[in-house]
Parts: structure tokens; C-alpha cells; sequence
């Protein structure tokens, strides 16, 4: 009796401490260094081969906490949803960790060698399940683990060639050298002499594998700071409009007053282009002659250009889109425009394989997706800027990302509307994506959001410039300009991922492969 109790003891502090230190790892939290030992302990505990009704609990409850916590903000939306989608999430951890328990058990007293095949191994079986997790299911890639190092430009540089999923590996591996050295520390067995019981090879292979990415960042580092490529100075309104359930006339009135207040207050900025966060007013700009016309006349009497997220209604095929448009001043409403291309299911369609709840359907209408990364010209003097728009939570998605960079995008542009969500760790959540993007291609990212985060981020990831009130709070209407300037260097700059694409991906696999063979797992 006294056994069931402590093991119930220990499996709750491990599934508390192991969930706690996960969410606060990740955006908005500010403790990114727990990533590096949040999941030794369970890997310690993995060494032992915990018997599978003990493993599956832990698992399943560190999964389901730590994702409604990370997701809590979600609620706001729904919290049907939010459990929903943590538990879906949770069950992709459960996979990673059925391989990792699989492993561990039959490496842990191995060789130096054959332990470092094997940590290969769990790393790469988490990337893979990433990867995965993000093309199944409709898409579901938002906090991958790489995520935890969005505010630490050191480590982030490795997206650079790997794409965020080198971050994650490079996070897993070092939880598995961590656990292998306090598991070795703490077996009662071990004999060794003090300097042989202190000195653990896989320590040592973690410190010195961060210490390389040292190098790495300071390899990074722009070598000639003076030199600036031609910039600009943008502006951004943040509307922060509540979101509306339903629409109607009333509401959409006072919405484009308020609107037109803070266009009026916006003359007083100097700007050369000024942005708009996603569907910022409730009637299209294409099929709405009122909303069409406010935009060319301010275009006109400021004489700058827009970029905008608004809204486009098809009459002759019913058909509604979600985009970002481009106004200039004389010549009006460019007739090209970009369209979403990754639709949010449930919220701007239903999925035909859900066809059956149509009736209670997406609480932002039913659109149409786009197919092609189009990009925005923007003129400024003598250069024209090619900007790369996206829309919501497109960002969140790697390759769609990557697909403007192709196309020739010098500058991402995200207009988002995170007021959905609450004045809690929603914005920033989102945003962290937008830094592992602006990464992963060299490429700056501005962003604006309805409520925030509003500003930009450079192609090493720093943020340059953020919107905050006098209580240094991103939520709030208002509206601000940056100066936009990148080094010469990273000036039309493509780097290896963008050139590339997830071929990290198939190495991950491979390695996920080869640390499950029976030449790793099978001990004499």
C-alpha cells in the first residue's frame, strides 16, 4: 500500500513539474531556458521502463495539462475547442514519448556511441511527429518546440538552414544528454572514481553542441553594421475592434467611424505606407462602393500608399475572400490582390468531412481560399519593395511562408486579428511565429495586428520596433510609425531553408529509424 502511494506521489509530481515548466517555456512566458530540462526528468524515468498504464497516465496527463495551459487563451473562442485541440495535441506527445520509453531503457548503459544514436534518434522522432502534426488534421503546427527560443537570437539562428525543426532537435537532444548525466549521477551502481563520476561524455556533447551555436550567431552577425540598404517608414493602425459574433448595420457603423477617426488622427504621421491589421473594416472593399471610396480618398489626400486587410465579395459567383489589398494614391485600388490561403477551419469554412454540423458553422463566415502566393509591389522613389502578404495565422505555416519567399518577397507582411483571444498570451503566442519565419528566410516580418502585437522583426529575429501604450501594453487602439531599415547584407538575401525547403525533415526520419533498429536497441 505504502509503494502505490509513493509511486502515485512521484507520478504527480512528474506530470505537475514536467507540465508547469513546458508552459512556462513557452510565449508569452519569459523562462525559454526550461526547455533545455523540462523533459529529463520523464526521460530519467523512461531509463527504468515504467510498466504502460503507469506510462500512459504520466503521459497523457503532462500532454492534456501542458496544452491547455499553452492554449488557455483559446478559450475565449471556445473552450469546447481549446479541450478539443489540446487533447489532439497531447496525443501526439504521447506518441513521441511511446518511442522515446521504447529507447531509453535499452540505451542508457550503452556506449557513449551507441547513447548518442539513440538521443539522434528521440530528437528526430519529435520532429517528425511536428511535421506531421502539421499537415494532418487540416494543420495544426501552432508551439512547435522551437518556439520556447523566440526571444533567444542565439539559438534561433540554426532555423536558418534547418527551418524551426533543427531548433526543436537541437532542444530534445540536449534534454536527453541532461537526462543520461543526473541518471548515471544518481545510480546507486556506479563505482567510479570522483573525476570519472563527475565527468559524463553527454554533458560535456550538449555544452559544447550550445557553445557551437555560439559561433554559429556570432558567424551571423551582420559584418558590416554601417552599411543599410535603402528603407522607409511605415505606419500602423490598430483599430482593436471587438470582435463581432454577429453583424450587423449598427455595429458596422460605429465601426467605420471609429475607423475614420483614427484615419484622421493617422494625417498626422509620417509615413511612406501605412498598413492595416486583417479585415479591418465589416463590409468588402471589393463589393462595398462606401468602404472602397475612404480608402482612395485618404490615399489620395495623404498621398501614400495603403496595404490593408479587408475583405472581397465575388457577385457574380456569391463567393467571399479574406485578403490584403493594395490602395495608391490617383491610381486607387490596385486591381491584383492577395487571397487567404490557409482558411481556419470551423472559423472560415467548415471541412466537408464535417459537413454534417454546417448549421451551427464557422463564426466568421464561409470563404474561399487562395492558391498562390501573390505579392504586393510597393513604389518608393526609385525601388519598388515586394511585399509578401499573409493573413491570420498563416505565418504559423512553414512552407506557405516559405512560398512567398520564392515568389519573390523582400518583406513579409502578417495582418492578424488576435482580439479573439483575449488581453492574454494570445498575441504574443502568435507573434513568437513570426520571429521563427523572419529566420527561417532572412527575410523582415512587419505585423499588424487588430489588438497587437503590432511592429516588426529583422531577419536575425530581433524585434526592431513594437507598438505599446504608456503602460507598455500591446492592447490598445492607436496607431504608430517605425523606420524600416536592413543591413546590406541581408538585403534580397535567400538562405538554405528557404532554398530548400524540410529536407531536415527526412534526416530527422532517417535518424528516427536508425535509433530504433535492433543494432541500437538490442543490448548483448
Amino acid at each position: 500500500m505504502s509503494h502505490i502511494f509513493h509511486r502515485s506521489i512521484f507520478e504527480i509530481t512528474l506530470v505537475l513539474l514536467t507540465a508547469f515548466f513546458w508552459i512556462a517555456c513557452m510565449p508569452p512566458f519569459k523562462f525559454s531556458e526550461f526547455a533545455y530540462f523540462l523533459f529529463s526528468p520523464l526521460l530519467i524515468w523512461f531509463c527504468s521502463a515504467p510498466n504502460k498504464k503507469s506510462f500512459f497516465r504520466v503521459v497523457i496527463l503532462i500532454g492534456g495539462f501542458a496544452w491547455i495551459g499553452i492554449l488557455i487563451w483559446l478559450r475565449h473562442v471556445t473552450w469546447g475547442g481549446t479541450i478539443l485541440l489540446s487533447i489532439i495535441l497531447s496525443l501526439y506527445f504521447v506518441l513521441w514519448a511511446t518511442y522515446a520509453r521504447y529507447v531509453m531503457p535499452r540505451i542508457y548503459s550503452r556506449s557513449f556511441v551507441v547513447r548518442l544514436i539513440g538521443f539522434l534518434g528521440i530528437a528526430g522522432c519529435w520532429v517528425v511527429i511536428e511535421y506531421l502534426r502539421s499537415i494532418l488534421l487540416y494543420g495544426m503546427p501552432m508551439g512547435p518546440f522551437a518556439l520556447s527560443q523566440w526571444e533567444r537570437p542565439v539559438v534561433l539562428q540554426l532555423a536558418a538552414w534547418t527551418g524551426a525543426y533543427g531548433i526543436s532537435f537541437f532542444l530534445i537532444l540536449f534534454n536527453c544528454c541532461l537526462a543520461l548525466t543526473f541518471q548515471q549521477l544518481i545510480n546507486k551502481d556506479y563505482t567510479g572514481k570522483l573525476f570519472r563520476k563527475w565527468f559524463k561524455v553527454d554533458f560535456y556533447f550538449a555544452i559544447i553542441s550550445l557553445i557551437g551555436l555560439l559561433f554559429l550567431y556570432a558567424e551571423c552577425l551582420p559584418k558590416s553594421v554601417s552599411k543599410k540598404s535603402d528603407g522607409f517608414t511605415f505606419g500602423i493602425i490598430q483599430p482593436n475592434f471587438e470582435p463581432l459574433l454577429i453583424w450587423n448595420a449598427e455595429n458596422n457603423k460605429q465601426r467605420m467611424m471609429q475607423l475614420k477617426s483614427q484615419l484622421q488622427a493617422a494625417k498626422l504621421l509620417d509615413f511612406d505606407i501605412l498598413f492595416f491589421p486583417e479585415a479591418v473594416t465589416p463590409n468588402p472593399i471589393i463589393g462595398d462602393l462606401e468602404t472602397l471610396r475612404l480608402f482612395e480618398n485618404f490615399a489620395d489626400e495623404k498621398g501614400q500608399a495603403l496595404v490593408l486587410g479587408n475583405l472581397a465579395y465575388d457577385n457574380l459567383n456569391d463567393a467571399w475572400y479574406n485578403g490584403i489589398f493594395l490602395v495608391e494614391p490617383e491610381k486607387g485600388l490596385a486591381p491584383s490582390y492577395y487571397t487567404k490561403r490557409q482558411l481556419v477551419p470551423f472559423g472560415e469554412y467548415t471541412p466537408k468531412l464535417f459537413s454534417w454540423i454546417e448549421p451551427f458553422g464557422g463564426i466568421q463566415g464561409s470563404f474561399m481560399a487562395g492558391n498562390e502566393p501573390k505579392i504586393i509591389p510597393f513604389n518608393l522613389g526609385e525601388r519598388t519593395w515586394s511585399i509578401g502578404p499573409l493573413v491570420c495565422y498563416e505565418d504559423m505555416f512553414p512552407s506557405l511562408v516559405r512560398n512567398s519567399v520564392n515568389a519573390g518577397s523582400e518583406i513579409l507582411f502578417v495582418a492578424t486579428n488576435d482580439s479573439w483571444y483575449g488581453e492574454e498570451g494570445g498575441a504574443y503566442f502568435h507573434a513568437a511565429h513570426s520571429v521563427l519565419r523572419a529566420v527561417e528566410n532572412r527575410r523582415p516580418v512587419v505585423r499588424c495586428g487588430n489588438a497587437g502585437w503590432s511592429g516588426w522583426i529583422d531577419p536575425l529575429g530581433l524585434t526592431r520596433g513594437i507598438m505599446l501604450d504608456n503602460k507598455e501594453s500591446i492592447y490598445f487602439k492607436g496607431s504608430g510609425n517605425f523606420e524600416f531599415k536592413v543591413t546590406e547584407e541581408w538585403d534580397n538575401f535567400e538562405s538554405f531553408y528557404s532554398k530548400n525547403g524540410d529536407w531536415f525533415v527526412c534526416v530527422a526520419f532517417f535518424l528516427a529509424i536508425i535509433g530504433i533498429s535492433p543494432c541500437i536497441t538490442n543490448s548483448n
